[in-house]
């Protein structure tokens, strides 16, 4: 698995496919998003986008730059926030994504997902 992974992860999001998003992940996996504290396994990850859900009515991903190293990847965007009064957010995020034997294997977000919420 190679830094192609973004888009099958980023894709399901905009999807709101979470049986895909899971997939993507070893069944252990951290998943850790802002300030959020971390979850681990498939359905921790759930029931954390469950609650996050009734937000947004989309989140889509604008990858400025990515890089890999060795089964790291580093992926640098803005998250856009569709929230479901209309208003539109977007906030710079920085992904840190380790991998094991071709999924994630963590999944650290780092943004202010305030001004999502506000």
């Amino acid at each position: 698995m190679s830094i192609e992974i973004l888009g099958r992860l980023f894709g399901a999001v905009e999807r709101a496919d979470l049986d895909a998003y899971l997939a993507c992940f070893n069944e252990g996996a951290e998943y850790r998003a802002a300030n959020y504290p971390p979850v681990y396994g498939h359905d921790a990850i759930r029931e954390f986008a469950m609650k996050m859900a009734p937000y947004f009515e989309k989140v889509a991903h604008t990858v400025k730059d990515s890089w890999q190293i060795g089964e790291t990847i580093v992926a640098e965007m803005e998250l856009v926030y569709y929230r479901r009064d209309g208003k539109v957010i977007t906030v710079p995020c920085v992904d840190i994504i380790q991998l094991e034997n071709g999924k994630v294997k963590s999944l650290h977000a780092y943004l202010d997902a305030a001004p999502a919420f506000a």
